[in-house]
Order: C-alpha cells, then sequence, then structure tokens
C-alpha cells in the first residue's frame, strides 16, 4: 500500500489518499464530459475512508448532478477536484490530479457514449460492469 496526494490545478485544494486505488478507468459518460470539458474521463475509485482532505476543504464547491454524483471544484481555480459517489461509497479523485500515480486503466466505461474511439486492448462497457450498477454489456472496439 502506498500513499498518494492529489490536488487541483492551482494547488489551493489537496486530498491525501491512502492505500490504493480499488478501480482505475477511462470514463465516457456525458455526465463526466460535460463537467470537464473533455471527451474522456481518467478516473480513480478509492473507498471514502481512504480519501482525506489536507488543505483548502473550506475552497471546494460542490455541484450535485444527482444525488449520487457530487462533485467537487476548486473555488480558486475552478479546477475539477473529485466526485462523490455516496450510494457505493466510492469517491472518484481525477487521475490527473494525482502527481505521483500511475494511471494505469482496467477498462473503459460507458463506452456507448463515447466521443472519441479508443483502440486498446482494454474491455469496452457499454455502460458499465454489473459490479458497478451497470448491465456488464461490453462492446467492440
Amino acid at each position: 500500500m502506498s500513499d498518494h496526494k492529489a490536488r487541483c490545478a492551482c494547488g489551493a485544494v489537496e486530498i491525501a489518499l491512502s492505500g490504493s486505488p480499488v478501480l482505475q478507468c477511462y470514463c465516457h459518460c456525458s455526465d463526466c464530459r460535460d463537467w470537464l470539458g473533455a471527451p474522456v474521463h481518467g478516473a480513480t475509485g478509492w473507498p471514502k475512508a481512504q480519501v482525506r482532505w489536507v488543505k483548502g476543504a473550506d475552497n471546494v464547491t460542490t455541484y450535485k448532478r444527482t444525488e449520487n454524483s457530487h462533485r467537487k471544484s476548486c473555488k480558486s481555480c475552478g479546477g475539477a477536484v473529485l466526485v462523490e459517489h455516496p450510494s457505493i461509497g466510492v469517491v472518484d479523485v481525477l487521475a490527473s490530479n494525482i502527481k505521483d500515480m500511475k494511471f494505469s486503466p482496467s477498462m473503459h466505461i460507458y463506452y456507448g457514449e463515447r466521443m472519441i474511439d479508443m483502440k486498446d486492448g482494454l474491455p469496452k462497457f457499454r455502460k458499465a460492469p454489473a459490479a458497478l450498477g451497470g448491465d456488464g454489456e461490453t462492446m467492440p472496439e
């Protein structure tokens, strides 16, 4: 197990991550794309107990896209920090915000909503694996 730090673009908000993520994937859902302004999101899922605010918790704004998706951003720079998913107890920390961890995705989720094709040999789920609340249906590259 290792410990990592993540931060917003300007560094005003910082979080500590203990252990390792339980999930690393590319997310292609329209919710992530709308929030990030990017065609794909590098997601890392952490159990909530492994995520701790270190600096700037009072400088964070929350956008509740749904009751199961609480998106947190820095008030100073507007940079996305993380997404809390209370229904499953997982916090999605943007891979690009974790500077000291190699991003090693194992799959694509919501590939059925993709804007760009990615041919990398990883499984492509139309929505998500059944273990993540999806239908488990995969798609070809």
